[in-house]
C-alpha cells in the first residue's frame, strides 16, 4: 500500500529563479504498481530495485548538485549490468519505453513538487502487523527505510553532493540515514541520538521529516549547481558562425566547436 502525504513546505526557491516545470499528469497508484511490475519483469542479469527504492534513488539524483543525464541516472536503476538494450530476449521494446516513460514522469513529478510547492509525496510501503492491521510505533516507519536505501544507492553512483563538503548537507543525511535498515556502529550511535533526541512519533511525521530533509537537500544542491554553472561560463555563448573565442580567425563551428 502506498502511502500519501496532504502537508506542504515552503522552501524558498523562487529566489533562485526556477524554471516552471512542465504540467504533467501525476502517477496513480496503478502507475506505480506498474513500474513495480515492469521493473519486476526486467530479465536476469539485471538486478532492478522496486517501486519504492526506485523512488528514494530519484530524489537522490535531484538533490545532486550537478545536472545529471538519464544517461547517467537510468543504468543504476537496472543494478551493476547497466541498462538492458530494448528488444532482448524477454524484454520488449514496448515494456522498455513504457518503463522508461513512467520513472521519467515520476522524477519530474518530484521535482516539480520540490520546486513548486516544497513538498512531495514519496512512495512508502505500509508495514502490516502480524494480524494485517498497519504496524504502529517504529514498526510502522520500517517502510521508510526501504525508501531510504534508495537515496542511499542514488549517492552510492553519485556522490557530487557529499563531495561537495556543503554546510548543512550531513546533518540533513543523518536525518536520513536514521532510517536505513543496514548500519555501521558509526551510524547506531548517531541513529540513537537523534531517536533520543528527536524522536518520530508514527509514520506521518516521520514521513514529513523524511521529506522536509530531502527539500533541504535539493535546495542547497540546486543553489550550487547554479553557482557552479554560472562561474563555468568564462565566455558569452558563441553561434557556430561567429569568430571563435580561442583567437585562430575560424569561426566556431571550424574549430572548437567542431566538437
Amino acid at each position: 500500500m502506498v502511502k500519501r502525504s496532504a502537508l506542504s513546505h515552503n522552501a524558498g526557491f523562487d529566489a533562485l529563479n526556477c524554471p516552471t516545470m512542465k504540467k504533467t499528469p501525476a502517477l496513480t497508484d496503478a502507475e506505480i504498481n506498474e513500474i513495480d511490475e515492469l521493473l519486476a519483469a526486467v530479465p536476469a542479469p539485471f538486478e532492478t530495485v522496486d517501486a519504492v527504492i526506485l523512488d528514494g534513488y530519484l530524489a537522490g539524483v535531484l538533490v545532486q548538485p550537478v545536472l545529471l543525464q538519464p544517461e547517467d541516472w537510468l543504468p543504476p536503476i537496472f543494478g551493476t549490468e547497466g541498462m538492458p538494450e530494448a528488444g532482448i530476449e524477454g524484454w520488449s521494446e514496448a515494456q522498455h519505453d513504457r518503463l522508461v516513460s513512467l520513472i521519467t514522469r515520476r522524477k519530474d513529478e518530484i521535482l516539480r513538487g520540490i520546486l513548486e510547492d516544497g513538498w512531495f509525496d514519496p512512495i512508502v510501503p505500509m508495514i502490516e502487523d502480524d494480524d494485517g492491521k498497519p504496524a504502529e510505533g517504529k514498526d510502522a516507519l520500517e517502510g521508510i527505510g526501504y525508501w531510504a536505501a534508495g537515496f542511499e544507492w542514488a549517492l552510492a553512483n553519485f556522490p557530487q553532493l557529499e563531495e561537495a563538503a556543503l554546510s548543512g548537507v550531513p546533518d540533513l543525511l543523518d536525518s536520513i540515514w536514521r532510517h536505513l535498515p543496514d548500519q555501521d556502529e558509526t551510524q547506531q550511535a548517531m541513529t540513537k541520538a537523534l531517536d533520543e533526541e528527536h524522536p518520530l512519533k508514527n509514520l506521518d511525521e516521520a514521513i514529513e521529516a523524511l521529506v522536509f530533509d530531502v527539500v533541504d537537500l535539493a535546495q542547497i544542491g540546486l543553489a550550487e549547481s547554479h553557482k557552479v554553472e554560472t562561474v563555468i561560463r568564462e565566455h558569452p555563448k558563441l553561434g557556430r558562425n561567429d569568430p571563435c573565442h580561442c583567437g585562430s580567425g575560424k569561426k566556431y563551428k571550424n574549430c572548437h566547436g567542431a566538437n
